[in-house]
């Protein structure tokens, strides 16, 4: 019996590791023996929710197991949420289960439901990403509860996972000091699910009006091996167990971006590029399509009890790669195309090669690194082209083309999960929609989290904030919200239905001569939502949510990707014979090529991703036009970005030299006999996928940031443009609040509390600093210009510099209403003046 497991597996050896020390104070005891202990865990308890951790666990559960709720039983929202830690034991460090021992308790909650299929109503057979989450992240919002998605993603890595028990999840991190980044796995299992719609009753994250007009599938009842599972009544209405064998699962997934790069597509793909005459390489073998059923380079399936984890192989960012042709092993290279225009887009974009998309449609990737020339030497080797003199670099690169460059292979795919036929339950099957996505930088920060803010801010309902009003381009859409978009068409504003849908033209894991997901299935236009259990009672209070351990628990569900496909950033988007569908292969060549066009934009397509636009301060120059400055949203801090050398606190020996999460710099100012200078990356020569390469990129401190501080970082960076306007203006005689105003923030610095700020680099401008802040300057510099070579990074002479200090930072984020906050502003190392409102400013005795 499973009874049994869950005491040997479960109760013994965690009870003795400070488990039952906790539980004892909700009076349930875990060590009663075996014959007394089904008794125990369905017997009604007083629940105290004011011990930690429990705060959120629902009101409507009284027992340590609730037949067929794990939200609503007591053992397992302490064994699964993060918010919950054992009694500390002498001498040891704390122990937390495991995600086999989670799986054996799910499955022994659900076997005591007793349920028949006849129980339930219009019921399917579906895989499903789950997560078990605390309260502000679950669909209704009132409780700690379990949340499903049939869309999951896992993320690449250069490092194994490691699964942290604090957190009940995967972390990031590969260490401290360690470059690189862990594989993030996501956790499936096969569930009874119901078709139904939405309805009134908080089982969809977000629901929407046109919900309605939709079908989604609900899980009810997960599936495991063993007579335990089902039941059926017989002859004489009594139960019988239906004989569950094991639970089996298969995986597919699909890379096919050097394919499509290569490929014409009827034209869909009208930049493509054609192969090289000689060598002759076979575009529809590896490595130009990889699939997972014959490359283990890619993927694992990896059981876990009667869930699986897909663990995408850790390895390089981008990596070299060869093919076998008349019997010798080639280095998958492509000629350059010159410069041309198509559909009035040139295919060049910055030094990057552009395969011009059709409007949101790419049935390739939309950028190609080209900076990585393939000399013919025995074996080939790499020349760097970012190391070129200027001449040589925008006659070769930007000019003229012809050369070869190499192929850099990713490991990001799509593809689908699918269980093996079950014996016993005749029912349709569906898959689940797999995505092994790029590094999420912010982890602890959820796409979601970010849209709902926004809408907060601007009083909206769902779908109708204007994100442009925050981002110039792009924005935080989730990717469960995907079945819906802003319509901009209608003559008020709503939304509109976006029949968005997983690539249907992956194959079936298990029988490929069919498709994964079929059109004809009503609920494929809901594969991204995610879906819960209506409320069961509420929560004590909501502050478990944010909590400092739970907030790290990282999410493998959709509400924690984006939705914006400009190509994108978890996946892209191909819209062919009149379908949306969400593919990764629009994704740019290696994904670090995409990645930096991406951050530099404004973190352009995904709003939760790295801001680099102050790295580089400016879009490349264009004969005869002005420099275009790059706007910042989100300020990502001087460490964050990367201290150089000569960065004046380098120099004063407040920090060391280090680099950014990108392997470069921030910007610094900094003088010489010449003057002072702002120096910054070289926008054409910056070359993420170089970086990537020599295994230089790393999270530079961008995964410790909660969505507090991330959501304080925009609004700080928001209400400083807004309240300093007008004493910009009339101090500089040129506006800050504008897009194109020339400010270009230079560096950004973070003071827990000014109390404790130390720097001499950056000292406070006033002793009535209190409470955290930010260092915000911002300069106006002329054009760039060489300085070293190769021209690696670029100099600006100095203009105009204005500095800001933020005094009570704290007010500003999301749960505070911004009275208190002042800012301490000073121009080019001048009189220091206190502005507390938009025409209200004094200046500073010193």
């Amino acid at each position: 019996m499973i009874l049994d497991k869950v005491k040997t597996d479960i109760l013994d050896p965690l009870g003795a590791a400070g488990w039952s020390a906790l539980l004892a104070r909700h009076g349930l005891d875990i060590t009663v023996p075996i014959y007394n202990l089904e008794e125990e865990l369905s017997r009604t308890l007083r629940v105290d929710r004011t011990v930690p951790g429990f705060e959120d666990f629902t009101t409507g559960g009284c027992r340590a197991v609730q037949a067929g709720d794990p939200a609503a039983s007591l053992l397992y929202h302490a064994l699964a949420s993060p918010s919950c830690r054992p009694d500390p034991v002498a001498g040891k460090d704390p122990v937390f289960p495991s995600l086999e021992q989670l799986d054996l308790l799910e499955n022994f909650i659900y076997s005591r439901a007793r349920a028949k299929l006849a129980d339930f109503k219009d019921p399917v057979l579906a895989v499903f990403a789950f997560q078990y989450r605390q309260a502000g992240r679950t669909t209704h919002r009132k409780h700690a509860d379990m949340v499903y998605s049939r869309t999951g993603l896992a993320r690449v890595g250069t490092h194994v996972p490691h699964y942290d028990g604090a957190t009940r999840a995967f972390t990031p991190n590969p260490g401290a000091g360690v470059k690189g980044f862990r594989v993030t796995p996501s956790r499936y299992a096969i569930y009874i699910a119901e078709r139904r719609t939405r309805g009134a009753d908080g089982a969809v994250l977000r629901p929407s009006g046109l919900d309605l007009e939709l079908t989604f599938l609900f899980p009810v009842h997960k599936v495991f091996a063993g007579d335990e599972c089902l039941f059926t009544t017989g002859a004489d209405d009594k139960l019988q167990p239906l004989q569950i064998a094991r639970v089996k699962f298969a995986e597919i997934h699909v890379n096919e971006k050097l394919a499509r790069v290569h490929d014409y597509q009827h034209g869909e793909n009208d930049g493509y590029v054609p192969l090289p005459a000689s060598p002759v390489f076979d575009i529809a073998k590896p490595p130009f399509v990889r699939r997972s059923d014959t490359d283990k380079s890619m993927v694992s399936l990896v059981e876990v009890g009667a869930s699986c984890l897909v663990v995408p192989v850790a390895g390089p960012f981008a990596s070299l790669v060869h093919q076998q042709v008349n019997g010798k092993d080639e280095l998958v290279r492509f000629k350059v195309p010159p410069p041309k225009e198509i559909r009035g887009r040139s295919n060049r974009y910055w030094s990057t090669l552009e395969l011009t998309a059709k409007g949101n449609s790419r049935a390739a990737p939309e950028y190609l690194n080209i900076r990585q020339e393939v000399i013919a030497t025995d074996p080939p080797e790499l020349a760097d082209l970012n190391r070129l003199p200027t001449a040589e670099f925008d006659k070769k690169v930007l000019q003229h083309g012809g050369y070869e460059a190499a192929h850099f292979a990713d490991h990001t795919c799509d593809g689908a999960i699918a269980a093996y036929r079950i014996t016993g339950i005749d029912l349709p099957s569906y898959c689940a929609f797999s995505l092994v996505s790029a590094v999420d930088y912010f982890p602890l920060v959820d796409q979601v989290e970010v849209e709902e803010w926004v809408e907060k801010r601007q009083l909206m309902p769902t779908g109708l904030a204007n994100n442009s009003l925050m981002f110039p381009q792009g924005g935080p859409q989730p990717m469960s919200d995907g079945r819906f978009q802003l319509d901009d068409e209608k003559p008020v504003q709503g939304t509109t239905l976006t029949y968005q849908i997983p690539n249907c033209q992956l194959p079936h894991p298990i029988t490929p001569m069919r498709k994964a997901f079929s059109l004809e299935e009503s609920s494929i236009y809901t594969a991204t939502a995610i879906v819960g259990t209506p409320s069961r009672g509420a929560a004590l209070c909501m502050g478990a949510s944010a909590s400092p351990v739970s907030a790290k628990a990282l999410s493998w569900l959709p509400d924690a990707a984006a939705n914006v496909y400009a190509p994108g950033w978890d996946v892209s988007q191909h819209r062919t014979n009149g379908r949306n569908m969400m593919v990764s292969y629009g994704l740019g060549s290696p994904f670090p090529e995409d990645a930096k066009l991406c951050a530099a934009l404004n973190s352009f397509w995904p709003a939760v991703a790295p801001d680099s636009g102050r790295t580089y301060g400016f879009r490349p120059p264009k004969p005869g036009q002005p420099l275009r400055n790059l706007f910042t949203s989100l300020p990502l801090t001087d460490a964050e970005l990367g201290y150089h050398a000569k960065h004046p606190m380098v120099v004063a020996q407040e920090v060391t030299e280090q680099t950014g999460w990108d392997g470069d710099y921030g910007p610094y100012i900094d003088g010489d006999a010449r003057g002072r200078f702002v120096y910054a990356a070289n926008a054409l020569r910056a070359d993420l996928t170089r970086a990537a390469y020599d295994g230089k990129l790393h999270y530079a401190g961008l995964d410790l940031v909660s969505t507090r501080e991330f959501i304080l970082r925009l609004n700080a960076l928001a209400w400083v443009r807004d309240l300093c306007d007008e004493w910009c203006r009339f101090t500089t005689g040129r506006v800050l609040n504008h897009r194109q105003s020339g400010w270009w923030l230079v560096a950004f610095q973070k003071a827990e509390t000014w109390a404790g700020w130390t720097s001499k680099v950056f000292p406070a401008l006033s002793a009535a600093q209190k409470g955290s802040g930010y260092v915000l300057v911002f300069a106006t510099v002329g054009p760039g210009e060489e300085f070293e070579a190769p021209p690696l990074r670029l100099r600006y002479p100095l203009r105009d510099m204005i500095e800001f200090h933020i005094s009570n930072a704290e007010v500003l984020a999301p749960e505070g209403d911004g009275d208190g906050a002042t800012v301490f502003a000073r121009h080019n190392g001048g009189k220091v003046f206190e502005i507390t409102g938009a025409l209200k400013w004094y200046e500073v005795p010193s």
